[in-house]
């Protein structure tokens, strides 16, 4: 169902996933780019996004919007003109925004079974209305087959 190399968010799947010392995203191009050559030369920068109703609901659970890693999300920073959206994965954040991934859990079989959704070539979910779908279900899902307990999100991977 997971196709052997995907997109995530994760260091925890990752763990040679090129990141800023003290969170998982880069709120900078420029470092990104720098980390990418000189970690993982045969990796593509993707930009992680979120809807602005999503933000304004997380950014407060994290810390504020203050945090240093909420620049592009305080600023409501739009993707570039001509990006394209690759996929929706669900992940959940720490309070140090240190993400896990649905995948860590080994969800993405039984969401199939349960409510047909597929994963795209990236692993990704293809539309954000199947991934709030997934994340609704998998909040609901017994205490023994819970998710970690930490705030979980919908975001988007996208190449601009």
């Amino acid at each position: 169902m997971l196709p052997e190399t995907f997109l995530t968010v994760s260091d925890c799947l990752m763990s040679d996933l090129p990141r800023p010392e003290f969170w998982d995203w880069y709120v900078d191009r420029q470092e990104a780019e720098c980390a990418r050559m000189c970690r993982a030369p045969h990796a593509e920068i993707v930009t992680v996004t979120m809807t602005l109703e999503d933000a304004l609901n997380f950014m407060p659970e994290q810390g504020g919007p203050e945090q240093p890693y909420f620049d592009l999300l305080r600023v409501q920073s739009r993707l570039p003109p001509g990006a394209s959206v690759l996929g929706y994965e669900l992940v959940g954040a720490e309070v140090s925004l240190d993400f896990h991934s649905w995948h860590c859990h080994g969800f993405a079989a039984e969401a199939f079974d349960e409510l047909r959704v597929e994963l795209n070539e990236f692993g990704l979910i293809n539309t954000y209305e199947q991934a709030t779908r997934v994340l609704t279900w998998m909040l609901g899902q017994p205490p023994e087959n819970q998710p970690a307990p930490v705030e979980w999100i919908v975001v988007a991977h996208a190449r601009s």
